[in-house]
């Protein structure tokens, strides 16, 4: 089995996602990040862009946000923006 890191995508008008995933793929406001489970701590302001989640490693979900927040911890990525669609 997989290791999988929990995933929390929040807009001001409600939650977008909220699962589990193998791998989380964000336009941090210095460059795309990729973050697998265990990435080291980090708190970071987000561009406008593409979110992608992989859910099993193959399946992956497509997320526009306007900007925001992303914070990652061990097993858990959060990511707060004003528009998430």
């Amino acid at each position: 089995m997989a290791m999988t890191l929990h995933v929390d995508i929040v807009s001001a008008e409600s939650e977008i996602f909220s699962g589990t995933a193998t791998m989380v793929f964000a336009p941090a406001e210095r460059g795309g990040v990729g973050i697998a489970p265990r990435h080291t701590p980090l708190l970071t302001r987000l561009k406008p862009g593409e979110v992608r989640v992989q859910i099993d490693g193959q399946e992956e979900q497509y997320f526009y946000v306007s900007g925001g927040m992303l914070e990652i911890q061990p097993h858990v990525v959060t990511i707060l923006s004003d528009t998430a669609i």
